[in-house]
């Protein structure tokens, strides 16, 4: 019989912690959870909303407040729609010079879009509940949805090269 006797003075060596690393198929995941979560949350929004305005008897809707809310959200989207736009660019700048992306550039990029469209979406719904009518603010929200949804993620960023931007016949044009 023996016996294993482990001393406490004997040190292990020092192990490093592994960086967590995202893998293209975790991002890819990750992306697409996100993705139909911001596409369900504004369909219920916009039922609750639609369900509130048709059950609300006698409210009359304010107009002044109506057209700011409206105008603020559409000035909202004209600016940071692009604004997201260009900054996914910038974020995807090793695509457009024929690299892959990372996939937390990849999020990152899309996320920006993502959810400066959820916002504007967002935002249109509640100026529709606090003005107490469906028009004009439900334009904003579908003008997002309509933007949000051909944004699916696909992930090309990340595992297919753009190929050379000067040679038309193999680039090809980022998601």
């Amino acid at each position: 019989m023996a016996i294993v006797v482990s001393s406490p003075a004997v040190s292990r060596p020092a192990v490093a912690p592994r960086p967590s690393t995202l893998t293209h198929n975790d991002a890819l995941r990750l992306a697409w959870w996100c993705w139909l979560t911001f596409l369900l949350l504004p369909m219920f929004l916009f039922l609750y909303t639609v369900w509130t305005i048709l059950n609300e008897d006698g409210v009359e809707p304010n107009p002044m407040f109506q057209h700011t809310w409206f105008i603020a959200n559409m000035a909202y989207i004209a600016i940071a729609v692009p604004l997201a736009i260009a900054w996914r660019s910038y974020v995807f700048k090793n695509y457009w010079k024929g690299d892959c992306v990372s996939p937390r550039s990849y999020l990152g990029g899309m996320f920006s879009v993502w959810i400066t469209l959820e916002i504007g979406g967002i935002m249109g719904l509640i100026g529709c509940l606090l003005s107490h009518s469906i028009t004009p603010n439900l334009l904003p929200s579908l003008v997002a949805f309509m933007l949000f949804t051909p944004l699916w993620p696909s992930g090309r960023a990340m595992t297919c090269r753009g190929g050379n931007t000067d040679d038309p016949a193999i680039y090809e044009e980022p998601r």
